[in-house]
């Protein structure tokens, strides 16, 4: 009897995934750190005016500082729950591809792009964070 009470009270559990939430840019975001080649650029310019907008599907850029696209335009990810790759398709037709690391730094979440404006011989590092 034990031994039937026991078989019947052992049911399988279901394990259930947690979901990712799809990565959301929406809002404005500052230069919170700049590198080319490795070499730390933040305290040797004024990254401070420099915002990107970002909206569901496209973005804009205030102050001209290098960056991988010149111009205003449209972004998307590889992928909208685990993102590797942010692209941007600017209004001059021209499109570039960054990869992608949106790491959680003191609280805050943070977007790191790497990239080569023109010269492969130059890559830049920027560490973005949300503006307040």
């Amino acid at each position: 009897m034990l031994c039937l009470l026991g078989f019947f009270a052992c049911k399988p559990e279901l394990l259930v995934a947690p979901s990712e939430p799809v990565k959301n840019l929406t809002g404005s975001w500052q230069i919170i750190k700049a590198t080319r080649n490795g070499t730390d650029l933040t305290t040797r310019f004024n990254f401070s005016q420099f915002r990107i907008h970002f909206t569901d599907s496209s973005y804009t850029i205030d102050s001209l500082v290098p960056f991988i696209v010149n111009h205003n335009g449209k972004w998307s990810f590889d992928d909208p729950i685990y993102p590797f790759k942010l692209s941007f398709q600017a209004t001059d037709s021209s499109a570039r591809t960054s990869p992608l690391q949106y790491p959680v730094t003191d609280g805050q979440r943070n977007l790191i792009i790497t990239f080569s404006p023109g010269c492969s011989l130059n890559t830049y590092q920027y560490t973005l964070q949300k503006a307040n």
